[in-house]
Parts: structure tokens; C-alpha cells; sequence
């Protein structure tokens, strides 16, 4: 409790600062990447269990969709989610855990059932999801910032701080650039030969050439933005949050949108906490009726 009570000195500390900064029409003052990963971390709540009634837009394959849906989120063990389209009717069920999926589509016409993993959903968003992404997504959570072997370097971007993970030579020859150079706004592409690009894709894998990009709030070091570009499969994923409240000994973004672009095409999915409540448990009831047909995909 006393290391926690620190950390939100410091973070208290710096924002008034900075805040001054600001007033002045100054940029926030820079600091390491340490010190940036610290105070973040002091601004998660990590509830172990949370109910959500969500409000979700969606562009999936140029289709737009819009509908209320009811989660149940305990930590690091599953999440239930109920779909309820405009009509107020239950359309569909699905409880994800760590390593699989269970959907049950209620739509007349179209009921059906599934239990598998989540290579269901890669075709469908154009790019490999887990548990852990959805869990942070919803929480407002940062995605692998922690990995043991990534290394940041630190800039200011406005009123917020940018880390850009340190990439290998092999990513510089692909984009031309180097980290430091990295314009905070830029979406990073291949600008290499074919030749150049071909000898760096033999020797990699999708992990050697993942360039990873985290924003925090200048003031308060929440997470407002994430970024990834996968060059190595030519995709992207972008997580935007904002409307952030005070919940669960931590602040909760009650606005979330997640961007995905591939070569499949652009996905887009927009949450909004219309209320929530944190730390008390509910049951997540699933079953799939004995006439319903069991599919092999969503």
C-alpha cells in the first residue's frame, strides 16, 4: 500500500507540472520510458470480476452494425457477453476463456452453435486475437507492454508520451527509418526492394517484426492509444480509449475503439461503458440446445 500511495504521489506530482507546462504553451515535459511504464502502471484497476452493460458499433466487412450487449468479465478466467440488437431480444451468447470459444446464435433462421478456439474470429477480423487482448481491451489494459524482451525509447507527442518499441536492423532496412525518426502519426509500410524484402521475411518471424506504440496522457498516464503494425503480414491494429472514470481503485475508459487493417480489408469496432459494477461475482450461464446444429466456424 505504501509503494502504491508513492506512485500516485509521483503521478499526482508530475501532472501538476506538466499542467503548468501546458498553460503555458509548453509540451509536457519528457521523461524515461521507466519512469512512464511506472506511473501507468499505478493508474490500472484491475478488478478481478466486472459487469458492463456496453453499448457496440461495428464495420465488419462493410457492414454496419449496432447493439447493447451485457458482459461478465472475471479476471484471467472468462469473460460472457450477451447480444441484444435493437429490438431487445437476446440475438446471440458467447463465453470466451483462455483457450476457447462458445457461441450460440439465437437469430431465427440462422440458430446455430460453436465451441472451438479463436481461430474462429481471425478470418472474420483479419488478424489472430486471444483472450489476454480482449480481456485488456475491454479494461482499458495495455497489450503486451510488459514483454520482457521489448525496450522503448521515449518521446513527446503533444500533451502525451509516446513509447516506440526498439526494433532490429532487419525492421530499418524494411520501413527506412529508424525509431527515433518515427513520425508519431505515421503508419509504418514497407519501402524496401522486393529483393531486400524477401531475404528479411525468410529470416524472421512475426514477432521480429511487430513495431509496437504506446500513448499515455500527459497529465495522468492513462492509456489513451495503442498501435501495432505487423509487417511482416502487412496489417495493423489500433486501440483508441478515452472517457476515462475513476473505478475500481483505478481509472476505466467507458470509450474504447478498436481498428484493424489488413489486406482483407478495414474492421472497426466502437465500445461504450454505459454502466458498470466492479468486485462482485455473477454466473455466466451458457448452453447450447440439443436440436441446435453445431458448426465448425462462426
Amino acid at each position: 500500500m505504501r509503494l502504491l500511495a508513492s506512485l500516485l504521489i509521483l503521478v499526482l506530482l508530475s501532472g501538476c507540472t506538466n499542467m503548468r507546462r501546458l498553460e503555458k504553451g509548453k509540451p509536457i515535459r519528457s521523461e524515461s520510458a521507466s519512469t512512464i511504464l511506472r506511473k501507468h502502471l499505478a493508474t490500472n484497476a484491475n478488478p478481478e470480476w466486472a459487469t458492463m452493460r456496453m453499448q457496440v458499433e461495428t464495420q465488419i466487412d462493410g457492414e454496419s452494425s449496432s447493439f447493447k450487449v451485457n458482459a461478465r468479465l472475471r479476471r484471467d478466467s472468462a469473460i460472457w457477453l450477451s447480444i441484444t440488437p435493437a429490438l431487445g431480444v437476446e440475438a446471440a451468447r458467447i463465453v470466451l476463456t483462455l483457450d476457447s470459444v462458445l457461441f450460440l446464435s439465437k437469430v431465427p433462421g440462422n440458430r446455430f452453435g460453436y465451441v472451438g478456439d479463436y481461430a474462429a474470429f481471425d478470418t472474420l477480423l483479419g488478424t489472430e486475437i486471444n483472450y489476454n487482448m480482449v480481456q485488456r481491451i475491454i479494461t482499458g489494459e495495455a497489450i503486451n507492454l510488459l514483454d520482457e524482451d521489448i525496450k522503448y525509447i521515449s518521446k513527446v507527442d503533444g500533451r502525451e508520451h509516446l513509447l516506440i518499441s526498439k526494433y532490429k536492423r532487419r525492421v530499418r532496412r524494411l520501413v527506412g527509418v529508424k525509431e527515433k525518426e518515427i513520425n508519431p502519426q505515421d503508419s509504418l509500410s514497407v519501402e524496401a526492394s522486393p529483393e531486400v524484402q524477401e531475404r528479411v521475411m525468410n529470416r524472421s518471424d512475426d514477432e521480429d517484426l511487430l513495431v509496437k506504440r504506446y500513448w499515455f496522457d500527459g497529465l495522468g498516464y492513462q492509456l489513451t492509444r495503442t498501435r501495432f503494425d505487423d509487417l511482416y503480414n502487412g496489417r495493423s491494429i489500433e486501440i483508441g480509449h478515452g472517457g476515462f472514470e475513476p473505478e475500481a481503485g483505478g481509472w476505466i475508459p467507458h470509450r474504447t475503439e478498436l481498428i484493424i487493417a489488413s489486406p482483407l480489408g478495414t474492421q472497426r469496432i466502437s465500445l461504450e461503458i454505459l454502466r458498470a459494477r466492479y468486485n462482485k461475482a455473477y454466473s455466466m450461464p451458457f448452453s447450447i440446445p440439443e436440436d441446435i446444429e453445431i458448426r465448425k466456424g462462426l
